[in-house]
């Protein structure tokens, strides 16, 4: 994420917030990240080769029908020469949008699948260590040996077993014999 896009996506929620509008503007950011998320749209809004006015035109397609403030965003961003900055916008915007609501996001790393009674009990204690409403989602990360890797947010609380082995190793390695 670039700091350019937290700033962009902090004005944008501001404004957001003000008109009432977060979540339509939300969902038109998810809906314009998908859009941007193919190679050959990548490559015509940050290609030197498109001219301007083709570039525009790519520009006012992405923007009908969406929230006048996404569509005002699209021109400033283009105004500015700043287009590569759309495609790091959605993510920041989603996470201040979390924040606002007290949310944060996590995920349950283990090396099996986990049925919905171990995901609801990792649920809680994830919300009950990050004090927030955790969104939870389930990867399966054969590494691990044995064991649940949980990240919310930022922070990683490592109960894998291949981290207890690493552990055991380094204690075995610092042992004095």
């Amino acid at each position: 994420m670039t700091l350019l896009a937290k700033r962009y996506a902090t004005a944008l929620h501001l404004l957001a917030r003000q008109q009432g509008a977060v979540d339509a503007v939300a969902a038109d950011l998810r809906a314009l990240h998908a859009a941007l998320s193919a190679p050959a749209a990548r490559a015509l809004l940050t290609s030197p080769d498109v001219r301007a006015t083709e570039r525009a035109q790519v520009l006012q397609k992405l923007g009908q029908g969406r929230h006048a403030l996404v569509q005002n965003l699209l021109g400033v961003m283009q105004h500015r020469r700043r287009l590569p900055v759309l495609f790091d916008l959605h993510p920041e915007f989603h996470a201040l949008q979390l924040a606002d609501r007290g949310e944060v996001e996590g995920v349950a790393e283990s090396p099996h699948a986990l049925d919905a009674a171990t995901v609801q009990a990792l649920q809680a204690l994830a919300g009950r260590l990050s004090g927030k409403k955790v969104s939870l989602t389930v990867a399966i990360r054969p590494e691990l040996l044995g064991g649940v890797r949980l990240r919310v947010g930022n922070v990683l609380y490592d109960g894998s077993m291949a981290a207890a082995l690493t552990q055991l190793e380094q204690k075995l390695l610092q042992a004095a014999i």
